[in-house]
């Protein structure tokens, strides 16, 4: 059974239980798999990431795009495996990246670009969060402002933890990580991050041949 199919029923069972309208089972059923599915992926991504030797800046980067989303959505693949193929490389790629300039760069180059990306980070947010798909649209101004308020006060408590970390030199290492993180994720709500992902979407649709 796949986290798809699992999702769907227990969705339904609860809907049952709770008296629910269709339009909320599908919201659970969207939830659900969204949660299981990032279960697995979190997973599987704390395993190569450990094995490469990048696990700190990898578990920063997913955590601090993880946290973000759930306020300010965001565009994702249409099958969960492109999602677990596409979203693990790209975490992957983006740990390791992180990981040379962290040993490449001092700190005070590393302090002015993370700086950089969280500016371009809450500009993005500010114009284009929160983000919706197909299985979740936001279907009023009240909801999409609601989300819009939750997305920058999360990135106000980033930006807070960001400067607290470039004073803390035990903490040094996750002001890049972080902030690598943050614009992942802004970069989803964006119209260039929407055809990025639609692109890779597209590129692993194994079943074209």
């Amino acid at each position: 059974m796949s986290i798809h199919e699992l999702s769907v029923r227990f969705a339904a069972y609860l809907a049952q239980e709770l008296s629910s309208d269709q339009r909320q089972e599908l919201r659970m059923a969207y939830g659900l798999e969204i949660l299981l599915g990032e279960i697995v992926k979190l997973i599987v991504i704390i395993s190569f990431s450990w094995m490469l030797g990048i696990l700190p800046e990898v578990l920063t980067i997913t955590v601090s795009a993880g946290i973000l989303r759930l306020a300010s959505g965001g565009e994702h693949c249409s099958e969960y495996y492109r999602c677990l193929i596409g979203g693990t490389a790209w975490f992957l790629f983006l740990g390791w990246g992180i990981h040379c300039l962290n040993a490449f760069l001092n700190q005070s180059t590393i302090n002015i670009s993370a700086g950089l990306l969280f500016f371009i980070s809450i500009i993005i947010i500010f114009k284009y969060a929160p983000g919706e798909t197909e299985n979740k649209p936001i279907n009023s101004d009240e909801e999409r402002k609601k989300f819009k308020k939750w997305s920058v006060s999360i990135m106000i408590i980033y930006g807070v933890i960001v400067v607290l970390f470039t004073y803390l030199e035990v903490l040094n290492t996750f002001v890049l990580p972080m902030a690598a993180g943050i614009i992942a994720q802004a970069f989803t709500v964006s119209p260039a991050g929407y055809g990025f992902i639609h692109f890779v979407d597209r590129a692993l649709d194994f079943s074209r041949g």
